[in-house]
């Protein structure tokens, strides 16, 4: 294993380092099977950061450093660099294999325009997962952003991490990404009064799509505007075969100001597909709504959008109960033996 350490004291750390390795990776001195382990000291690192090599990546903070004080952001947007891997902070391309990141904070600083639906020039990821074959595991990590703040293609695992957003802040058309015992938070809108969104899925047909297990929803009310946990992009159909909702929210909590209906799409103008079923489309068990006491209580599902599934005792047990059922047809069934 090839072990560097870097100092949020030397400009453009990250980037360095990772220079490095691909110039001992193109000369042939470190072969590119060899996996890099990237340790991150305390600060701040003002920087975006690219990575798009076969070599598996290990990149944490330094023992005993909190995500809060270890911080990779900077601020960029479609307005500044188009396209979805010039804008964002910290971008894993279509060569990487096995990426694990652990303990640390990405964050896009992008401000919204104050212009009505100005939403393509505002998109501003904080973290692109832009692979549809390797495994991405974060752990004890933090994503910041506004709009669009997490993008994931095929396979990915959220253990323990917290994501903030406004606007359709985790998304993508990922085949099984999955967030356990998460903290997402839907942030104020810098523009005003705007509806708030966590989750957009765009999948294709058959695939498990996002998957949220004992994660916590809160959001920052609005005078006028209303929260939810879901959007539907209203493109999925059975003759495309692609844009399809999926998205599954297992003992999840969610807070009391989240819409009843869960699920936008715009008064019903859009389509909401596929109709949620035990495999796909937008699915929940055992829902809690939390109070702003604190108070807990089962989530009254009678108001969800009508495309929406509850998933009995018999589906949940046979699909979603463990680790395994959710990620043992994926390539991370080898690390859950």
């Amino acid at each position: 294993m090839l072990e560097l350490t870097v100092n949020a004291k030397s400009p453009a750390a990250i980037t360095a380092a990772l220079k490095k390795i691909r110039e001992m990776v193109s000369t042939g001195a470190v072969e590119k099977t060899v996996p890099v382990h990237i340790l991150l000291g305390p600060g701040i690192y003002r920087e975006s950061i690219r990575y798009n090599m076969a070599n598996p990546l290990i990149m944490e903070s330094t023992a005993g450093t909190s995500a809060d004080k270890c911080v990779v952001k900077a601020d960029n947007c479609e307005a500044f660099h188009s396209g979805r891997e010039n804008r964002a902070i910290f971008v894993l391309g279509p060569n990487v294999t096995n990426i694990t990141l652990r303990n640390f904070t990405i964050e896009n600083l992008h401000l919204k325009s104050v212009q009505l639906k100005n939403t393509k020039p505002d998109g501003a990821e904080a973290f692109v997962w832009n692979n549809d074959t390797g495994t991405l595991l974060a752990e004890g990590m933090s994503f910041i952003g506004r709009q669009n703040t997490i993008y994931v293609k095929g396979f990915s695992w959220f253990l323990n991490c917290s994501v903030t957003g406004d606007t359709d802040f985790i998304y993508g058309e990922p085949e099984t990404s999955f967030f356990e015992n998460c903290s997402i938070n839907i942030r104020e809108d810098n523009r005003g009064d705007f509806n708030g969104y966590a989750v957009k899925a765009r999948s294709a047909e058959g695939k498990k799509g996002f998957i949220f297990s004992s994660c916590t929803f809160t959001g920052e009310s609005r005078p006028k505007a209303q929260l939810y946990a879901y959007r539907t992009a209203g493109l999925g159909s059975a003759e495309s075969k692609k844009d399809f909702d999926a998205a599954v929210f297992l003992n999840c909590k969610i807070g009391e100001n989240f819409n009843s209906d869960f699920v936008w799409d715009d008064d019903l103008v859009l389509n909401v597909y596929p109709r949620g079923n035990a495999l796909s489309g937008i699915r929940e068990y055992k829902t809690v709504c939390v109070a702003s006491d604190g108070t807990e209580s089962p989530a009254d599902t009678s108001r969800r959008n009508v495309k929406c599934y509850t998933l009995t005792d018999d589906d949940y047990f046979k699909y979603y109960a463990s680790r395994y059922l959710i990620l043992g047809e994926t390539p991370f069934a080898a690390s859950l033996d």
